[in-house]
C-alpha cells in the first residue's frame, strides 16, 4: 500500500476515534438541561411519599436576585414548600444534581410543578423519590431508590448558602430518617 493512502487511512481512523472520544466527553457532561444557565423559569422539586405514612410535602428551589425579600425564605406555595435562593447557588445545585450520577430524563417540554395536592393523587413517588429540575430549555427528571436518598442528598448541601434554605434541606432529609448532625429543629419556629 502506498504512504500517501496509509495516511489517508491513518487520518480517518484517528479522526473516527476522536469523534467517538468527544461524543463519549459530551454525554459525561450531564444532562444537557441542569448544564444550561439558570433563569427565573427555573426550579428543582424533591418528592418522595412512603406508602403508608403521612404526607409529606415536597421541597421545591427557586432562585431570585440577591437582595430580593423571598431570599431566606421558604414558605407554603401551591407547588409545595418553597425555598428561595440566589441564582448561584441553583447554578451550583444544578451542577451538583448533573453529576450525582442519577440517570436523568430530559425532555424539551417545560413542565408546570402544578399543586401539590395533586401529587399524592398522581401516584408519584411511591416507590421512589421523584426529582423534577424544570427550567425555559425543558425539563429533567431523575428518581432516588428510598435506600440512597440520604447519600444522594447529603452533598447537595454544598450549594446551599441561604440558611433558611439550607434549614430546610436538611429538615427534608430528617422526614426520611437522614443524619443531619447539628440540626437545630428550632432555628426557624415559622415552619408550619
Amino acid at each position: 500500500m502506498p504512504l500517501k493512502s496509509l495516511t489517508y487511512w491513518a487520518f480517518i481512523v484517528v479522526f473516527t476515534l476522536s469523534s467517538g472520544e468527544m461524543q463519549a466527553t459530551q454525554k459525561r457532561d450531564g444532562p444537557s438541561v441542569l448544564n444550561c444557565p439558570v433563569d427565573k423559569n427555573t426550579a428543582v422539586r424533591f418528592f418522595y411519599q412512603p406508602a403508608g405514612d403521612y404526607f409529606h410535602a415536597p421541597l421545591v428551589f427557586r432562585p431570585v436576585e440577591e437582595g430580593d425579600a423571598l431570599l431566606n425564605a421558604a414558605p407554603m406555595r401551591e407547588e409545595g414548600r418553597t425555598a428561595y435562593i440566589s441564582f448561584s447557588e441553583m447554578q451550583d445545585l444544578a451542577r451538583l444534581l448533573a453529576h450525582s450520577g442519577l440517570g436523568w430524563q430530559e425532555s424539551e417540554t417545560v413542565e408546570v410543578l402544578g399543586s401539590y395536592k395533586k401529587l399524592g393523587l398522581s401516584g408519584i413517588g411511591l416507590d421512589t423519590m421523584d426529582v423534577r429540575f424544570v427550567s425555559s430549555r425543558g425539563t429533567a427528571r431523575a428518581e432516588i431508590s428510598p435506600k440512597a436518598i440520604c447519600m444522594i442528598l447529603k452533598p447537595l448541601d454544598a450549594a446551599l448558602k441561604t440558611p433558611r434554605a439550607l434549614w430546610e434541606f436538611q429538615r427534608f432529609r430528617l422526614n426520611y430518617n437522614c443524619r443531619v448532625p447539628g440540626f437545630k429543629s428550632d432555628a426557624y419556629p415559622d415552619h408550619q
